[in-house]
């Protein structure tokens, strides 16, 4: 792997993982359209710690909320037992689940199903109702519903941020509320995800110290950007803009793969 390797599986992680179009779907696309693969499971590991580390940054606020709260009282110990309770179902999934979903979906046509999966999504989640629930609202039946979808996530091409934002709309919580609860859910489930790999974990081959930095930071930086379009998009736009190009992706594929 080389330096410009790194750098585009990087970005590509990175903005793929928050906005609603599928991170697993585009780097099964992305690797099989200009033949790019990272040898090296620990290269993984390295770009999920990058996204991780990029919502931990943006989210440091309400972490810290929900921490403190957790542990002295107050309304953010209800939120930290909701992501407790929405990790529980994705933890299932992800555990019983993961390693014969992805054998069945590692293919670009296959991404691209998933691709139109999460067009729908985005669809729905702009028709439904306006919910106007903030999080310290969002009730337990919420939270594994929201889970449940994290966890069917792990299929390439159904977009993680996607499927948890529109279900949380669909419970009623409001735009913000929903976003930031996806987003804080991810936390775990990202920390879960790298600790599987661990058990994979490969030395870094010599030579490959410059492209994994390249693709950690790119993560880290690609990812904080991606977190604060979405955000922005939620507050003041919509989500056909990101239907749209799932759709035309999705189609494209299918049609060209």
């Amino acid at each position: 792997m080389n330096i410009w390797q790194a750098l585009i599986l990087g970005v590509v992680q990175g903005l793929t993982e928050f906005l609603p179009i599928s991170s697993s779907g585009h780097l099964v696309i992305v690797q099989s359209l200009l033949n790019l693969t990272s040898e090296n499971i620990s290269f993984e590991i390295a770009v999920h710690l990058g996204t991780l580390l990029a919502v931990l940054v943006y989210f440091r606020n309400d972490l810290k909320t929900v921490i403190v709260d957790f542990f002295k009282g107050g309304e953010g110990r209800w939120i930290g037992w909701m992501i407790i309770l929405g990790t529980i179902p994705t933890a299932i999934i992800g555990l019983a689940f993961k390693d014969p979903l992805e054998a069945l979906f590692a293919s670009s046509k296959s991404a691209a199903i998933g691709l139109l999966f999460t067009t729908g999504f985005l669809v729905v989640a702009e028709l439904v109702r306006r919910g106007e629930r903030p999080l310290t609202k969002i009730r337990w039946k919420d939270a594994i519903l929201i889970g449940i979808l994290q966890g069917c996530a792990i299929v390439p091409g159904i977009s993680r941020s996607g499927s948890t934002i529109a279900a949380g709309l669909f419970a009623g919580l409001n735009r913000d509320s929903a976003a930031r609860y996806s987003f804080l859910l991810a936390i775990p489930a990202i920390l879960g995800a790298t600790v599987l790999h661990l058990k994979d974990f490969q030395t870094m081959e010599s030579g490959l110290f410059a492209p994994y930095l390249v693709g950690f930071l790119a993560s880290v930086f690609s990812g904080y950007l991606a977190i604060g379009i979405l955000m922005r998009v939620l507050r003041t736009g919509k989500l056909y803009g990101f239907a749209a190009y799932t759709l035309v992706v999705g189609i494209l594929v299918l049609i060209l793969g």
